[in-house]
């Protein structure tokens, strides 16, 4: 270990300090996956010396001299190409025509670039020109949910599904940079933002939900940026299963409530999976179903062709007249006459309409910010809600999702999936029963041995506890099959629902041969 000495003296004797200088610790890869090969790949690092952990973007090394060659290149092509690259067709085809274009610059200006340089010299003419620049490889992370910049020289921010929020190693270096930046990703989005209007609400093109600020004026420490990211291949119920977020007797329940015309509210706090869950829950749908659903962002993504996605829009210059809010929206739901309504989260005034449509036959699932089941009423109950008693009594499961941690790692939990039976008689409250716990000491789910909804459906349809029993073993295990064979992307998914729904016998055979 390299050691310093310095002299130093007192009036009366000379000494020597011997300083030690730690030799630091190299950072520990904890995992590192493709994202675009043989270009980019994220690395998660945790730092031995402070136990932190960070999310870094690894990308070709460029030397000087290739630096200034893409520079140059760079400003040609902003003169040259007489194409908006956002109007071509595909992407596919923007990126050949970026490539051609580039090439045709190097040939026509006679700039020398080495040939193992040009695979990277186009790697950031397409990142910088087509996609995203600096971020575009946390769009392309398919393990990325929210990307943030909170200002110049401050880490961008990402929110990883399994490491949950880290600092990468992408910095906007000045005012300028961040602020060009920003005026590209409402170009990209199709919109402007400028001083005199510092603050847009937009959507990308690849379905993300954008939030930016310009300048310094309304954000302090500079402009903005929060992505939201679009999920193109969704989290499924084989997923929500083979992650412990709720066990497969519970999935084989809702499916079954749902296919028997349940509403269901999902809760929780931040970041407690519940949109995942109102996705996953969606797609026992029955597939004939007319679904209409209601957004902020569009976050659900459905299999099901009769469906509606909707979302709220912002409006257009200073009264902002044009805006389309989650009320208006469901307003017009109501009107098409839809089976199930879908709203991505109530928090306001569309409460009530959503609740009048299940009161009026329609059935309806939606999340909601509480933390129990209790906090859920009081929160429907309450300003701005102001829901009735007997309007609450129209939800027929109430599901709170947590984030925890199980053995150290973030972890999301459904910690309970209770029974709405309506209305006490005598005191004129809100009937609960809790159908299904999480312990979280043994980190499993217990079926408390009643359901309200299971009985009354045995009741109307003339079945047997036996008959029941049978129906959710069976769709039991054509979850865990689901699970053990690796059908998890949403489509698979769709498809065994809709062959059970049409060949229940067949597809469980399947299921229980293999799972053999």
């Amino acid at each position: 270990m390299p050691k310093t000495t310095k002299k130093a003296t007192t009036e009366e004797t000379p000494f020597e300090l011997v300083i030690e200088e730690k030799e630091r610790k190299p950072a520990v890869f904890r995992e590192v996956y493709p994202i675009q090969e043989p270009y980019v790949y994220a690395a998660i690092v945790k730092d031995p010396e402070t136990q932190k952990t960070r999310y870094e973007i690894i990308e070709p090394t460029l030397t000087r001299e290739e630096e200034e060659r893409l520079k140059e290149i760079k400003g040609i092509l902003m003169e040259e190409i007489d194409v908006n690259l956002k109007d071509i067709e595909t992407k596919q085809k923007a990126e050949q025509y970026l490539k051609e274009k580039a090439k045709q610059v190097i040939n026509k200006y006679h700039i020398k670039v080495p040939s193992e340089s040009i695979d990277k010299l186009l790697y950031y003419l397409t990142r910088d020109f087509i996609g995203y620049g600096k971020i575009d490889p946390l769009m392309k992370d398919h393990l990325i949910e929210d990307i943030s910049a909170d200002g110049v020289n401050i880490p961008v921010y990402v929110w990883h599904r399994t490491y949950e929020s880290l600092p990468t190693n992408i910095v906007f270096k000045d005012e300028a940079e961040l602020n060009s930046f920003i005026v590209r990703l409402a170009y990209l989005a199709g919109k402007n933002i400028s001083i005199a209007s510092p603050i847009l609400d937009a959507t990308l093109p690849d379905g993300s939900r954008v939030q930016l600020t310009y300048g310094n004026e309304v954000t302090r420490r500079g402009s903005t940026f929060t992505i939201r990211r679009f999920r193109v291949d969704p989290l499924t119920i084989s997923d929500l299963i083979a992650f412990n977020t709720l066990s497969s007797e519970m999935a084989a329940y809702l499916w079954y409530i749902i296919e028997n015309r349940a509403s269901v509210l999902v809760a929780g706090g931040i970041a407690a999976g519940k949109t995942t869950m109102l996705n996953c829950l969606s797609m026992f749908i029955k597939p004939e179903m007319k679904i209409v659903s209601v957004e902020d962002t569009q976050e659900l993504n459905l299999p099901h062709e009769n469906w509606i996605p909707s979302v709220v829009r912002e409006g257009f210059g200073y009264d902002n007249k044009s805006t389309i809010t989650l009320f208006d929206l469901l307003k017009a739901a109501v009107r098409q006459r839809p089976d199930y309504i879908i709203v991505g989260e109530i928090r306001g005034e569309e409460a009530y309409t959503l609740f009048q449509a299940m009161a009026t036959g329609h059935l309806g699932m939606c999340t909601i910010h509480a933390e129990s089941v209790e906090a859920v009423i009081n929160r429907l109950e309450s300003e701005p809600m102001n829901i009735p008693k007997p309007l609450i009594a129209m939800i027929d499961l109430i599901m709170v999702m947590t984030r925890t941690e199980v053995e150290g790692k973030p972890a999301r939990r459904t910690l309970t999936a209770t029974e709405v039976l309506g209305l006490n008689p005598k005191t004129g409250e809100i009937m609960t029963e809790e159908v299904f716990r999480w312990k979280a000491k043994k980190d499993e789910f217990e079926f408390l041995g009643h359901s309200s909804l299971l009985e009354e459906h045995m009741k109307k349809m003339d079945l047997s506890e036996e008959d029941v029993r049978k129906e959710l073993q069976r769709r039991k295990t054509v979850l865990e099959w689901m699970v053990k064979k690796g059908i998890r992307r949403y489509t698979e998914v769709a498809n065994v629902i809709r062959e059970y729904y049409a060949n229940p016998t067949r597809v469980f055979k399947k299921a229980r041969m293999e799972l053999k």
